[in-house]
């Protein structure tokens, strides 16, 4: 009786495994594949006028900094 038990539990544990699919837990690719899209700085002239004389000076609006010395212009 022992051994036919046995037996059932064995076949009904070999063939329940059997029919269990494996689940991917990998995220989905997407169609369009991720890009980087490199832009350039956004560089301007700015303007100053000290004792009547107007003076120019590049600046860079992307990074809020000062390119160069200013210019007699």
């Amino acid at each position: 009786m022992k051994k036919l038990i046995n037996s059932i539990l064995l076949l009904t544990l070999i063939f329940g495994c059997g029919f269990i699919q494996p689940i991917s837990i990998l995220a989905n690719e997407t169609d369009q594949p991720l890009t980087i899209e490199p832009r350039a700085d956004i560089i301007g002239w700015r303007y100053k006028t000290e004792n009547g004389r107007v003076y120019k000076r590049l600046f860079n609006y992307s990074k809020d900094e000062w390119i160069g010395d200013w210019i007699l212009v």
